[in-house]
């Protein structure tokens, strides 16, 4: 299967982490050359790199990352029989490796153990050191090796949590809406749950009672559902309506990004100071105001990042390039960076090629002058390529960092998205399948009551009747924040003919297809019921007929009453209701309705047939003949 559109954050963070490890191979080449190595010095060294590639590149569980860790450290070794000191000795990849490996509390004691060998090591007999310059190179290796480790960590951690984030990207989303489905639930239970209860203990009640009492009692269950009718659909608007709130909090820049960035800054600005001791030793007071312009450096980068951080930064970084034009040039990888991250493409393209074209041209030219232990041309590569690094540095991190806050709020987007369309779901179900069970208790209460003057057996019957329809209530309650509501048009069928038949009205029922898969046959009998519902409540119709039947793409529905009147058909919308509009927005129908001849009106639903192949020229087999539940006439 092919990539898509989101895999590209995912590829971009390796893609990044790729091409820093290309810079600093370049980097540890060019060093080796420089200290006199032939190809198998070069390439040996370079042993214990694809351990740590794989390493920091991919997730792995405890065991694999212990031994990725024990491999870095023996291929770190490996070089030093074949091609002795004209190799840097400075065990970044294994400084680096602790930090991506092992635990935290393990990982942090192993790199500083590991950075300060890589200054201690110039201390052992026969090192090739320049004489009396020990101490900077011990301290010159201890930066190497900690700022090397630091960038391949802090990397490592930002492509991980991408990968984490693009891998769980819809978790948060099934997290809220569970979370939101349990607090609708409760919500519900407490605001109709006992009124529902209610409504059943007095129809159980009225069953039980001799005539005279039961009829009070079941003009008060009659009024308490048309009550608690009313609030379901208040209910069901609200939460159509109703604002979201917020899954979290403003997403920030990810701290490690900026922990990273900081250390790094802190590590260079120790470059610095190391630098200007060679150059301008016992110039005290140039290194005095020195130290106090990279603290207030540092002292930016802690500070909230806007336009007037980012200026005074980059001031104090170029100003005294001027003063210190040999030693604050560390930090011009820092400004090259941030202007890399800061201003958009091409023109940001053309400035850092300017300024890197500057600064290798600078370096070059210190060749002549044997500054800082430059006097060759692979020297001045790999130092060039050290602050090609830093600005790679830089710009990775906030590209990785503005990738974690992408996806971090889309991940908040789809949760706020799922609970929206859960409360949209809910509240459909609550007007079109609560809103019908409590509008049939009513009308059969009605019916009910009026039977208790003429044929009490009869009412009894239906009073007892009504318990049951109060139950299903409950029932489709519970149901209605759990996975959808699942309808059967036949038993829709079977109710609908029973609710009408109470009003008197006569109906006419053909089906003229077979079984109907799940999802098509709660559409069919949602539809149904909300069709039924306005037919009680808009019409006075005598007779009505309910005909389902194949089409050449799926399935209709067609509900038919003689009780419509133009008056009756001239009502405004908000009267007549807009449940089978919302039916056939939620389900993917077309619902249409209208009068037709007289006082005939219509209402037609079409759903179109599921994929997959089945019976008959529609999808559906068709049954053997139709299917009438009663005698009537059926209307033109």
């Amino acid at each position: 299967m092919g990539r898509t559109a989101d895999d590209l954050p995912l590829r971009l963070a390796r893609a990044m982490l790729w091409a820093s490890f290309g810079i600093l191979v370049y980097i540890r080449a060019f060093s080796a050359l420089d200290g006199g190595a032939d190809l198998l010095g070069v390439l040996l060294p370079m042993a214990s790199y694809p351990p740590l590639v794989a390493l920091s590149m991919w997730c792995w569980s405890p065991a694999a990352r212990y031994r990725l860790f024990a491999a870095v450290v023996l291929l770190y070794f490996l070089p030093y029989p074949f091609v002795g000191q004209s190799w840097d000795w400075m065990p970044w990849t294994v400084a680096a490796a602790a930090l991506c490996a092992l635990p935290t509390r393990i990982a942090w004691p192993l790199f500083v153990l590991g950075v300060a060998a890589s200054g201690a090591l110039v201390l052992l007999p026969g090192f090739d050191a320049y004489p009396g310059l020990e101490f900077q190179t011990g301290v010159g290796y201890m930066i190497v090796t900690a700022d090397d480790g630091l960038i391949v960590f802090g990397l490592s951690r930002l492509v991980m949590a991408v990968t984490r984030l693009h891998q769980t990207r819809e978790e948060l989303a099934r997290t809220a809406l569970s979370r939101e489905r349990l607090r609708l639930d409760g919500e519900l239970r407490r605001l109709l749950g006992g009124k529902l209860r209610a409504i059943g203990f007095r129809m159980r009640t009225a069953a039980r009672q001799e005539p005279g009492e039961a009829r009070h009692s079941l003009r008060e269950g009659i009024e308490l559902a048309r009550r608690t009718m009313a609030e379901v659909r208040a209910t069901a608007g609200a939460y159509r309506v109703d604002a979201l709130e917020k899954i979290s909090a403003p997403i920030e820049s990810p701290r490690p990004a900026r922990r990273v960035l900081l250390a790094v800054l802190v590590i260079q600005c120790l470059l610095v100071l190391k630098n200007l001791l060679y150059v301008r030793p016992g110039d005290w007071p140039a290194l005095a105001i020195a130290a106090v312009l990279l603290v207030v450096i540092v002292i930016l980068q802690v500070l909230p990042e806007s336009r007037a951080v980012l200026v005074a930064q980059s001031l104090l970084i170029l100003l005294p390039l001027a003063v210190f034009p040999d030693a604050w040039d560390r930090l011009l990888s820092i400004f090259t960076g941030k202007l890399l991250l800061n201003v958009r493409p091409p023109r940001s393209w053309v400035i850092v090629g300017v300024v890197l074209g500057g600064h290798l041209a600078w370096f070059l030219h210190r060749i002549d002058r044997n500054y800082l232990f430059i006097d060759d041309i692979p020297a001045a590569l790999a130092n060039f390529g050290g602050h090609i690094m830093i600005m790679w540095l830089v710009y990775c991190l906030g590209r990785l960092s503005g990738l974690l806050t992408v996806l971090e709020r889309t991940r908040h987007e789809l949760a706020e998205a799922a609970v929206r369309r859960e409360r949209l779901r809910i509240a459909g179900d609550l007007h079109d399948i609560l809103g019908y069970s409590l509008s049939a208790v009513a009308l059969k209460g009605e019916v009910a009551e009026r039977l208790l003057g003429t044929d009490p057996a009869r009412a009894r019957t239906q009073i007892t009747a009504l318990g049951s329809l109060v139950e299903q209530a409950l029932e489709e309650l519970d149901s209605i924040t759990g996975d959808r509501v699942e309808l059967r048009l036949s038993s829709e069928i079977d109710a609908a003919r029973e609710v009408l038949a109470s009003a008197g009205i006569d109906a006419v029922v053909r089906v003229e297809t077979g079984p109907l898969p799940p999802a098509l046959d709660t559409s069919l009998a949602t539809v149904l019921r909300e069709g039924v519902t306005n037919v009680l409540r808009h019409s006075r119709a005598g007779t009505c007929e309910i005909t389902v039947s194949g089409t050449a793409g799926g399935v209709r529905l067609r509900l038919v009453n003689d009780g419509a009147t133009l008056q009756e058909e001239a009502e405004p919308t908000e009267r007549r209701g807009t449940g089978l509009d919302s039916i056939a927005a939620r389900t993917g129908g077309r619902v249409t309705a209208g009068h037709r001849t007289g006082e005939i009106f219509e209402v037609l639903a079409e759903f179109p047939a599921p994929a997959e192949p089945g019976g008959g020229p529609c999808g559906f087999p068709p049954v053997s003949g139709t299917q009438a539940l009663s005698d009537v006439r059926p209307l033109p």
